[in-house]
């Protein structure tokens, strides 16, 4: 019976995939003891794994004489299978470890601040009632500090708020949350139901410094347009701050809707915009990440959430179709908030893009 028939009818072992490595070493050095050498084994062991693939063949696969090793006709026919069957193998353990890193590997992501406790959560709730063997570790914090920890490797995904900068990030947005100001009570404009972005003008705004995070660009650009951000009359560092900035009369201030649902302030109202403003919630992750548990997040991400997230209404088209107390203009059209995630159900845990 020759060697492929042997594997053919029986199948190939772990221990005939070892043998076939000592076979391929000795076959490229045409020495035992070099071979010996490069496999990290002794001599005589090497000899003991040769000659058990030759009994398994059946057959000699080296010619040993006072002037070295030679392939036999049948070594010579083997090597090239050899390599193909070990090329194989290893392609198999690669797939394996891929495959076993999607199931029970390791993520650690980090929630957005400004996110509260709502579409990211409940993203990551299901990702583990769906992968229970995968190990998920999480942290919290805003977007700056979110895209320093995907550059250091510290986690491998966060939910973040656009834009960031560098092209060494993968960036999909996922959703859009509702902007909503905060205004102290007893403030003319706390007993509208609703407010546009004309009426307020000229009102102090106490905000956050502009380093900490894209929210800043996509707040302010979302109310006021484009470059049209207002004096900030007081800092501070997150939102709850803010708002109990708000609460001490220092002015008003501008919000998620998940962060006002999260933090309830006494001395504080909220009021929606009569045309909604959105700012996107988005998924970030180092591009040359190949952690199988990051991709596997990802694609569960966007399976959960759907389609590919419409952008929104440019917010000077938003600005110019607005009348005086935020209703559309006569002849304009008033804007459509995208129909995204973050203001509708998810998807069935079963369903599939």
């Amino acid at each position: 019976m020759n060697g492929q028939n042997v594997f053919e009818s029986e199948g190939i072992t772990a221990g005939d995939l070892r043998c076939l490595r000592y076979f391929l070493a000795v076959a490229d050095e045409l020495s035992f003891g070099r071979a010996a050498v490069r496999l990290h084994m002794t001599q005589p062991g090497l000899s003991q794994g040769i000659k058990a693939l030759e009994r398994r063949l059946g057959m000699p696969l080296f010619e040993r004489d006072r002037q070295g090793v030679a392939l036999t006709a049948a070594g010579r026919v083997l090597e090239p299978k050899a390599r193909q069957l070990l090329s194989h193998a290893e392609e198999f353990d690669r797939f394996a470890s891929v495959l076993a890193g999607r199931h029970n590997g390791k993520l650690t992501l980090s929630y957005s601040r400004s996110g509260g406790i709502g579409l990211a959560s409940e993203l990551t709730s299901r990702f583990r009632e769906q992968y229970p063997h995968m190990t998920v570790e999480t942290a919290t914090g805003h977007t700056h500090s979110n895209v320093e920890r995907i550059r250091m490797r510290t986690i491998d995904v966060g939910f973040i708020r656009p834009p960031i900068d560098g092209d060494d990030l993968q960036c999909s947005v996922i959703a859009y949350d509702q902007v909503v100001v905060a205004f102290p009570v007893g403030h003319p404009l706390a007993d509208r139901p609703g407010v546009s972005p004309a009426d307020l003008a000229g009102e102090r705004l106490v905000f956050f410094p502009r380093e900490r995070s894209g929210l800043w660009e996509s707040i302010l650009g979302a109310v006021y347009g484009p470059g049209a951000a207002p004096e900030i009359s007081r800092l501070e560092p997150d939102e709850a701050h803010m708002l109990a900035a708000v609460a001490q009369g220092a002015g008003i201030t501008l919000v998620t809707e998940p962060s006002a649902a999260l933090l309830a302030v006494p001395g504080v109202v909220f009021r929606s915009f009569t045309v909604p403003v959105v700012v996107p919630m988005a998924l970030a992750w180092r591009k040359d990440n190949a952690n199988a548990a990051l991709h596997t997040f990802v694609s569960f991400v966007h399976g959960a959430v759907g389609p590919a997230v419409p952008a929104p209404s440019p917010p000077d088209a938003v600005g110019a179709a607005r009348g005086r107390h935020g209703r559309p203009s006569e002849g304009a059209k008033a804007s459509r908030i995208p129909h995204t995630p973050a203001m509708r159900e998810l998807r069935p845990s079963g369903a599939r893009r």
